[in-house]
């Protein structure tokens, strides 16, 4: 009976199978047996090229195929749209459904025949506005030492690529919910309040809910898309979402009291297809959030850059890796998406720091509030700064920030809201 080559060992062929003809030439093929031949030979200070091909090698070709499944999975990436690696925005165009024309034979109707109809047309723009970094070290004394087994060589390899993909994965899980939050927040999506889901008889209430607006949601309407809730519309739209593009998106503590046999009978669908369309996330920003029911449309999720690069310190004899991930996360106006939630949402009106002008001492964090009109607005706010040689801004909550890293110098303190709103201040830094 043959012996089985073991993982670790596969992974290193792998490796050399994307290297150049020199890298065969001089190490050989790896064996369940000579791994500490490849080490002598890799770490010998005679085949240090061949040492750093075999690691940009081994993360930017190999790793993302063999470690990938061992990585946290995004629930939401069904809602990724795909790569857009030119540009910075994307244009989506919606037309409206013609509208009837009641028949005439007259000379009137017949006077109309070369007139222009013009389209309805709706243009809605997502701009990139993700550009993240992962970074972590390889280091030729951590690799030597993986060098020991193939199984020390793969939970090594296996370590630093999961780390990274699974960093990477956990953002985009986090900035798609914040898609929905920040919908929430803001009044740009269609609210329907629903008594919290905590009993048997709440469920029930949710699951004839649900059912109601899966059943709505394939018919033409203007009642289930918040196109009239963002800046730049022009009257409404009228669409509709073909059944199986209707996902759900709720919460685990939500599923634990919905029977799933139940919503399935509700929607028509055999419970392991619907198991496919209702996606569960361990919680949303607000607690009022009890379920989303959505066109996979709505939620538009882009790659623009997805790419290692690498940089060898000769000082430290180690390897940076850098994972770069960089998207466009946006909200569809024109698809359907109903939020039930407890409340209806509160957006902001006004938003005003307590100090238009801001003095501060070089070295000497100072917090900032801000104030915000309702004062009980679920509008989420973002805090920046112009200059952050001079200040960093972090936020507390919704209405207050720490401002550090403070220099000599005058720059400005942003804030934003999540519907639109901005303020500003002068901070005006002095030395101590």
């Amino acid at each position: 009976m043959a012996t089985r080559t073991k993982a670790g060992a596969n992974v290193f062929n792998a490796v050399r199978s994307a290297s150049t003809k020199s890298f065969q030439e001089i190490v050989p093929r790896a064996t369940n047996d000579n791994i500490q031949d490849l080490s002598n030979i890799l770490f010998n200070d005679q085949y240090t090229p061949q040492l750093n091909e075999f690691v940009n090698n081994l993360i930017n070709r190999i790793a993302l195929t063999i470690i990938r499944n061992k990585s946290f999975n995004n629930p939401l990436s069904v809602f990724k749209k795909g790569s857009v690696p030119l540009g910075t925005d994307i244009q989506d165009i919606y037309e409206n459904p013609a509208n009837a024309e009641k028949y005439e034979y007259t000379d009137t109707a017949m006077a109309k025949l070369l007139t222009i109809t013009d389209p309805d047309t709706h243009v809605a723009y997502y701009r990139r506005n993700r550009q993240d970094l992962f970074t972590k070290t390889i280091s030729r004394e951590g690799l030597q030492g993986a060098f020991v087994s193939w199984d020390d060589f793969e939970n090594y390899i296996a370590g630093i690529t999961t780390s990274l993909y699974s960093g990477n994965y956990i953002k985009e899980f986090d900035l798609t919910k914040a898609l929905i939050d920040g919908a929430y927040d803001s009044g740009k999506v269609v609210v329907e309040t629903v008594t919290a889901i905590t009993d048997e008889t709440s469920a029930k209430e949710f699951v004839k809910k649900a059912r109601s607006l899966y059943l709505k949601m394939s018919l033409p309407s203007t009642e289930y898309n918040a196109y009239s809730k963002f800046s730049g519309a022009k009257g409404t739209i009228t669409t509709w979402t073909e059944s199986d593009r209707i996902v759900v998106i709720t919460t685990a503590d939500v599923m634990s009291q919905v029977d799933v046999e139940v919503l399935a009978s509700a929607f028509n669908i055999d419970s392991a297809k619907l198991m496919g369309r209702i996606i569960v996330v361990d919680k949303f920003e607000n607690p009022e959030i009890q379920a989303v029911i959505c066109d996979e449309a709505w939620l538009q999720i882009y790659d623009n850059i997805f790419r290692f690069d690498e940089f060898y310190n000769a000082r430290v004899m180690a390897w940076n890796e850098y994972l770069h991930a960089w998207g466009t996360f946006a909200i569809c106006p024109f698809a359907n998406a109903v939020v039930l939630a407890t409340e209806q949402p509160t957006p902001a009106t006004q938003i005003q720091f307590t100090e238009s002008t801001i003095s501060a001492t070089v070295n000497t964090p100072k917090a900032v509030a801000l104030t915000i009109t309702p004062s009980g607005a679920t509008t989420d706010i973002e805090f920046s700064t112009e200059d952050e040689t001079i200040a960093t801004v972090t936020k507390t909550d919704n209405k207050n920030c720490s401002v550090t890293g403070l220099k000599e110098g005058n720059t400005t303190l942003n804030a934003k809201s999540d519907n639109g709103l901005t303020a500003t201040a002068t901070i005006q830094v002095a030395a101590a």
